[in-house]
């Protein structure tokens, strides 16, 4: 395994090889078995995978483990009802795309995949990632704990992890930790120390990356309408292409009218600002990972904005710089 910061995920999961395998379809299988299910094509012939990590006490605990190909490959993931997966590459380069966006990581950063949509992942040669997978029953059951309420619907994620940041040093810290404490676990051991550590990093994703736990001053809010689930769900799914305030309306079945007073009371916003907002995450995201040669015009128009300079001026007055800063940056 390569050198890296995670060192006591590094010790404890050297310890627990559970597999090595040059043959596709049986990678296929136990990664399928540890993770989630997928489709493999390795793209060089020289496939020399193994696994690392610890089994699993029962359904409800949580994963970590360090998976690499020792060749390039390329997958697709099915959706993931029940789980959720953290990936932080400790080698080489890792690119992620689906229909809501697309991240170019590598050592010194993390990233929370979308489970509600299929992904295409390419590993480079010589990728190496530490996965953390985590039920989602345990953030529903965390969420209740912290708030008294339960989960109004499955929780929405900011998906990068930056390691150099403070937020994702306590991050890494408690994975380091969450690692520790499955390695010292025996099997007929209590696993309270497990326990505690499991809940300390799902409370932190759930704090700093989520908006699904808000401040316990405020009130507790109703299970979204069904009609706010489908109006998310419509703009989610077409951020790319013309969205208008009658379109949205139409997909949740109700007027616009009341659409818009269901987004101001539980938002504090409108659906089309909801909709701004979302295509500014988007763009920001694919700058701050874009490749070389990449134009913020076209991340832009790609996005749906066609105003160029109301854009430029939303983006700078929501994160801070312009645009052009951001990719200066990536690159």
């Amino acid at each position: 395994m390569p050198d890296h910061l995670f060192s006591a995920a590094e010790h404890v999961l050297q310890s627990h090889l559970r597999f090595v395998s040059s043959d596709a379809d049986e990678i296929r299988d136990r990664v399928t078995g540890a993770l989630t299910d997928h489709r493999l094509e390795p793209l060089e012939s020289a496939l020399d995978s193994r696994l690392y990590g610890t089994l699993p006490h029962d359904g409800d605990d949580l994963q970590a483990c360090v998976l690499e190909y020792g060749a390039a490959v390329s997958i697709r993931t099915a959706p993931t009802r029940d789980c959720l997966l953290v990936q932080i590459p400790l080698s080489g380069r890792v690119q992620v795309s689906c229909d809501e966006g697309y991240w170019d990581i590598r050592p010194g950063q993390g990233l929370i995949l979308p489970s509600a949509t299929p992904l295409d992942i390419h590993w480079a040669r010589g990728a190496s990632q530490l996965i953390v997978k985590i039920p989602l029953s345990r953030f529903e059951r965390t969420c209740n704990s912290l708030t008294g309420r339960p989960l109004a619907d499955a929780p929405l994620f900011r998906r990068e992890i930056r390691l150099d940041e403070k937020a994702g040093m306590y991050c890494r810290g408690l994975i380091d930790y969450v690692c520790y404490q499955h390695g010292e676990a025996g099997a007929a051991s209590p696993r309270f120390g497990v326990r505690a550590a499991e809940e300390a990093l799902v409370s932190h994703l759930l704090l700093n990356y989520s908006s699904a736990v808000r401040d316990d001053r405020a009130p507790p809010r109703r299970a979204l309408p069904r009609s706010l689930r489908l109006a998310r769900e419509f703009i989610e799914a077409r951020l790319r292409e013309p969205i208008s305030l009658a379109d949205i309306a139409d997909y949740a079945g109700v007027s616009v009218r009341s659409l818009s007073r269901a987004f101001q009371e539980q938002y504090e916003m409108s659906p089309m600002q909801a909709v701004r907002s979302l295509r500014l995450e988007r763009i920001h995201d694919e700058l701050r990972t874009a490749r070389a040669g990449a134009s913020v015009t076209e991340v832009a128009l790609r996005w749906g904005y066609c105003h160029l300079g109301r854009f430029a001026a939303a983006y700078r007055e929501r994160f801070g710089e312009a645009p052009s800063e951001t990719l200066r940056r990536a690159g």
